[in-house]
């Protein structure tokens, strides 16, 4: 808009010139009178400007300032089910579970779409229920690959894995970039960006894996040996959908697994995953 004004006022401005110059004799008093003519069209030119400029900067300042106290009103959001409108993704419409808590340092406003506590929710599902979702919302749930695909298509999302074992330690890992193809590309693990946290990357060997189930395996066929729906590769390093296992330690490898916190045969008493805007994250630190 600036530019477009700027090519405007030089436009003006010549035609201006131009008519001085046709009516004016460029000699003697003539020149003297076109020369203040312009001296006094290009400060009022000028000051414009300025002004103009001074606006641009202004309404800037505005915007930047709505964007902060929009972050910083979702960032406090208290924890609970919130109703969301997903318009650059098709106009989807759906509710999430917000995770309002400070989560060890990396802030609130994490979506839930994955969470697991009790095992009193079944996660060895068909295609069908892993794309639409189950569970409770207030509970034990899987949101839906196609409500998580419809969240990470809006912009840059960060990804959050919380864990917990039974003797009440919490772990977490986090990635910065987090994105899956669509149900035609088998909403295919496409990135995770950088990881952080307290526990090893035990996700990313699973990258480029397609999400399978018991009635859409894999020639691995790691969904049916293990029971569990999944980016699963040969077969996994993390398997937070797996069956629920108390007790902690276990002398099978088949339960709910984070190799680099407790291992294969270590079933885990607690996970959740949750996405957030990439843009919350300079908010947080």
């Amino acid at each position: 808009m600036k530019s477009v004004t700027i090519i405007a006022v030089t436009v003006i401005c010549c035609l201006y010139t131009s008519q001085l110059l046709a009516a004016t004799t460029l000699t003697g008093f003539g020149f003297e009178l076109l020369q203040a003519q312009l001296e006094a069209f290009e400060s009022r030119m000028q000051k414009q400007m300025e002004q103009l400029q001074l606006n641009v900067k202004q309404t800037r300042i505005e915007v930047d300032s709505l964007k902060r106290e929009a972050i910083e009103k979702l960032m406090h959001q208290d924890s609970g089910i919130y109703f969301v409108k997903l318009i650059p993704s098709g106009n989807i419409s759906f509710e999430v579970f917000r995770d309002g808590s400070n989560n060890h340092g990396y802030g609130s406003n994490w979506t839930v779409f994955q969470r697991r506590f009790d095992g009193s929710v079944d996660f060895n599902r068909n295609w069908t229920d892993y794309k639409n979702g189950f569970g409770n919302l207030r509970g034990e749930h899987w949101l839906g690959l196609e409500k998580l695909k419809a969240i990470l298509d809006t912009e840059r999302h960060e990804l959050l894995i919380v864990m917990e074992d039974f003797e009440g330690v919490t772990a977490y890992a986090k990635y910065d970039n987090f994105t899956i193809g669509n149900e035609s590309e088998k909403y295919r693990l496409k990135s995770l960006g950088k990881h952080t946290g307290i526990v090893g990357d035990s996700f990313s060997s699973q990258l480029n894996s397609n999400f399978t189930t018991i009635d859409q395996d894999a020639a691995s066929s790691c969904a049916t040996t293990f029971r569990s729906g999944g980016w699963h590769s040969n077969c996994y390093q993390s398997n937070l959908n797996g069956i629920y296992l108390t007790g902690g330690k276990q002398i099978t490898n088949k339960g709910i697994h984070w190799y680099y916190f407790r291992g294969y045969n270590y079933s885990l008493k607690a996970t959740k995953m949750m996405v957030r805007p990439y843009a919350f994250h300079k908010q947080s630190l």
